[in-house]
């Protein structure tokens, strides 16, 4: 077996005992999408990059691991994109990763609220993520929202710290497709007691 099959094994057996199934985030059909009001006026912008784990019991989220990339900031303006990236928000370079973990959701009505970290530039806050989770023929769908407050991560400093230039609410919106994990079948030598060693 494969090293990142090996990796991939240990993560589903690692998985909490309620997680009947895991799926992993896709990037196909999917979308992260951000607004802030700048000078009054709503100001949009995407990530392109984005990934990670959610794991299903009885349509019931149980375990949640996603993340995105800040430096595929997409706003169609590319010195903007450049000015994202850096020390003043983003600072990508040390920080390449955004990142929310969850283990458990809470039903209300036809959503469900995820309660976990957020971690932006080595900052961490308990968020509620409110998100619906439905059947679309190949595959669950997720999608949500939440709105965050950009200063408590470090987003915006120096003169963009003032929010009369630029809103300290930003929206965030989601949506992915969910693809089903699967563990590559063990080779007929190998019984299923045997050790997995990456060749």
């Amino acid at each position: 077996m494969r090293p990142r099959a090996c990796l991939l094994a240990f993560a589903i057996a690692s998985s909490p005992a309620g997680a009947g199934e895991c799926y992993v985030v896709g990037v196909a059909g999917g979308n992260v999408s951000f607004e802030v009001r700048q000078a009054g006026a709503p100001f949009r912008g995407a990530f392109r990059r984005f990934g990670g784990e959610i794991c299903l019991a009885q349509d019931r989220v149980a375990r949640i691991a996603v993340w995105l990339e800040p430096a595929s900031v997409d706003t169609g303006l590319p010195e903007l994109d450049a000015a994202l990236k850096d020390k003043e928000f983003f600072e990508t370079g040390r920080y390449p990763r955004i990142a929310f973990t969850a283990n458990s959701a809470e039903a209300r009505g036809e959503r469900q609220i995820a309660r976990g970290t957020l971690e932006i530039k080595g900052q961490r806050r308990e968020m509620e993520i409110a998100f619906s989770l439905r059947r679309n023929g190949g595959g669950p769908v997720v999608s949500g929202s939440l709105t965050l407050n950009r200063l408590d991560f470090g987003i915006g400093t120096g003169e963009w710290s003032d929010t009369r230039w630029l809103g300290a609410e930003v929206k965030v919106d989601f949506s992915a497709k969910l693809t089903a994990v699967t563990i590559p079948a063990l080779p007929a030598d190998r019984g299923a007691s045997s050790p997995i060693l990456p060749r």
